[in-house]
């Protein structure tokens, strides 16, 4: 580790040695890096405590009849706080069987920017006796004020905050590792406080908040990385098993090659433990801040395990998967399979950034791209665009061949926040909006204003922060049958629970 002066603290250890410029440098070179702004201190690497024989914050998870999960994308602050907003509306739902919907989830799968309201949810929500909704159906006045508190601690400036943190501990502006230091230093101080995973996994057993899943990439493979309290084979679904199965009952003698089981196994999430990493004493701050770290504005985040000299880098979990969705899926699949669930929900809160809005936007454009004015997101959108197609087409033709579960045995239900439906007369638009200028004046415009909110860790229009609660709420209450219905068990024609 030498060379390494400053650890980044996502960890509950002693301290460790403060960042600074390598011993032998001299003031000269220093003070260039200083003017350049190209951030020349040392690296940041992150030393991580290695797993021992025992890991209590690792709980398996518990069976149960129907298992209820919600996604969030990532998005920064927009996924943030349309996500929050999200939880409680869906905390107004009643259920079928008497309580609130919210109550019902016990699993949370976040990337990037959806961390910040997974973090906060699961480390800050009331305990398991406070009712969400009371005798007369509304919102309990604790869950009022705690979703009031929620939304207004996710409408920070965390940018300004970050710029502040930067410019006031000299870690100059173009280091992205120092740039993941200030993003999680900023999280923890302003939004999720000092909570680890120990902190996380006693809450869970207690039933205070569901199992939560942080999702990140880790770029020396290109896995799924996947910080959580849940043991490292909860995401192990057996594709193969299910395959076999479902070919078999067809009279099917066919094996699935080699090669591709190898690769479906690289689609299986890597937990920390497979890493011999212990999670426990890691700060949640820390697992939201791999997950949101993009390069190569923020981040990555390297780390060691131990003494080892092998370095890991580990980012933005939106560049492997955007939505939140597949490790929660995977985790579904695998309990439906080994029969410790009947029937698996996902509600799926998804607000990226449109694809759509950069074909508006590139189809006004005539000028080519240059240094300052080059768009280097819409790359991994394309790219992201077509793994997605192609992972639904996947999907759906071997739910159709009856390898995975049809809808009524795991039911995802997408949530966008582009597709909330506006009244014709906008007498639903939020009293923010009302003076805008240019005006909102038809349904078309108020879609189009909420598709283009950027990805940032600020919002800093009121309007548009009224704009993704309305909308959170508007889309819960669109698919309210649908949630109503799977709950209940009922279920359409031809749609059958195994």
């Amino acid at each position: 580790m030498s060379g390494h002066r400053g650890y980044v603290p996502l960890v509950r250890v002693g301290p460790h040695a403060a960042g600074g410029l390598r011993p032998g440098l001299g003031l000269v070179p220093g003070v260039a890096c200083a003017v350049l702004l190209t951030g020349c201190a040392s690296a940041h690497v992150v030393r991580l405590p290695r797993a021992g024989a025992e890991t209590p914050c690792i709980t398996p998870a518990a069976p149960q009849d129907v298992v209820v999960g919600v996604s969030f994308s990532g998005g920064g602050s927009r996924a943030a706080l349309f996500g929050a907003s999200g939880l409680e509306a869906v905390g107004r739902l009643r259920a079928p069987q008497g309580g609130s919907v919210l109550e019902q989830v016990s699993y949370l799968s976040s990337v990037s920017g959806g961390g910040l309201a997974a973090g906060y949810y699961a480390l800050h929500k009331p305990a398991r006796e406070t009712p969400v909704l009371g005798p007369d159906g509304a919102m309990t006045e604790t869950y009022e004020t705690f979703f009031a508190d929620f939304q207004a601690k996710l409408a920070q400036n965390f940018e300004k905050a970050i710029l502040w943190r930067q410019l006031g501990s000299f870690r100059f502006i173009l280091n992205s590792a120092l740039e993941a230091r200030s993003l999680n230093e900023v999280l923890e101080e302003r939004l999720l406080g000092p909570g680890t995973f120990d902190d996380l996994s006693e809450r869970e057993r207690r039933g205070d908040s569901p199992r939560v899943i942080f999702n990140a990439t880790l770029y020396n493979n290109g896995r799924r990385f996947m910080f959580s309290t849940l043991p490292p084979d909860a995401a192990e679904y057996d594709f193969v098993g299910d395959l076999d199965r479902s070919l078999s009952s067809r009279g099917v003698d066919r094996k699935l090659p080699e090669v591709a089981q190898k690769r479906w196994e690289g689609l299986l999430p890597v937990s920390p433990l497979e890493l011999e990493i212990d999670p426990c004493p890691i700060h949640v701050s820390g697992a939201v801040t791999a997950s949101a770290s993009f390069p190569p504005l923020v981040g990555p985040i390297t780390f060691t395990v131990g003494d080892d000299v092998d370095y890991w880098h580990v980012g933005d979990g939106g560049l492997y998967e955007n939505l939140g969705l597949e490790t929660l899926m995977m985790t579904f699949l695998n309990q439906l399979q080994q029969h410790k669930a009947r029937r698996a929900l996902i509600l799926s809160f998804n607000s990226s950034y449109p694809f759509s809005v950069g074909f508006r936007v590139l189809g006004r454009r005539s000028e080519p791209w240059t240094l300052f004015t080059y768009d280097f997101t819409r790359i991994p959108s394309v790219m992201e665009q077509r793994a997605t197609a192609y992972w639904s087409l996947f999907y759906r033709s071997l739910q159709v061949e009856g390898v995975f579960p049809d809808d009524a045995t795991l039911g995802i239900i997408f949530l966008n926040h582009d597709t909330a439906r506006w009244e014709d007369d906008l007498s639903d638009l939020p009293e923010a909006c009302r003076d805008e200028k240019p005006p909102l004046t038809s349904p078309e415009d108020v879609e189009e204003r909420i598709a283009e909110i950027p990805t940032r860790f600020a919002i800093t229009s009121e309007c548009n922060r009224q704009l993704l609660r309305t909308a959170a709420a508007k889309v819960v209450e669109q698919n309210r049958q649908a949630i109503d219905d799977f709950l209940a068990g009922r279920t359409t024609a031809g749609e059958t629970p195994r």
